[in-house]
């Protein structure tokens, strides 16, 4: 901070502009701290299906790039298929434009654009029922969806995660459904043995 060297007593503090990079682009905004965060057991499937979703729509902003396997363990639930089907033509659609190998499993890894409202339905639609979704911000993952909803592993900022457990208040939803991962790993291991 400065203050204005005529009269430092009634001159108002400014803040110091931060200087710009020599190649001209903005400055990178300090990474902020993350917490890793799982879902607990306990929930029937429809909450389970709101918890995925909510943490999708408190994250969206931040992904860059998101896939979803077109596999479950479970048959999908009816309202689901629509999407489904959807995303088995996105993963034929890149196909044939080349952007995935014909050796790929056509199921496998669907990438999902979270910026198209439509594309970003479907990841909600299914996330909760797949073996696998993840998102991505840059090269850290933010979002993990696995084994057709018991598994959800996400990473949040503090504004997220007061954002995500306020939305579950909201639907009824107990807010400490979500642990703290690090806390839970250490709890249940313990020099590498189980306790």
């Amino acid at each position: 901070m400065r203050i204005t060297p005529e009269n430092p007593l009634d001159a108002p503090e400014t803040l110091d502009a931060p200087e710009a990079p020599e190649d001209g682009q903005a400055p990178e905004p300090a990474p902020q701290p993350v917490r890793e965060l799982v879902l607990l057991a306990g929930l029937n499937q429809t909450d389970i299906a709101h918890v995925h979703r909510e943490v999708l729509r408190v994250l969206r902003s931040g992904i860059d790039t998101a896939h979803v396997d077109a596999y479950s363990d479970d048959a999908w639930p009816r309202e689901t298929l629509p999407s489904y089907e959807r995303l088995l033509a996105l993963g034929r659609d890149a196909l044939a434009a080349g952007r995935r190998s014909r050796r790929d499993d056509p199921g496998m890894a669907i990438d999902v654009d979270v910026r198209d409202d439509e594309q970003f339905g479907l990841l909600l639609t299914l996330a909760p029922y797949t073996i696998n979704a993840e998102a991505c911000q840059g090269d850290r993952p933010v979002f993990s969806a696995n084994d057709s909803g018991t598994s959800l592993w996400l990473a949040v900022t503090r504004e997220q995660e007061a954002e995500l457990r306020g939305r579950l208040r909201e639907l009824g939803i107990p807010a400490d459904v979500l642990a703290d991962a690090q806390r839970r790993r250490r709890r249940w291991w313990s020099g590498g043995r189980p306790r």
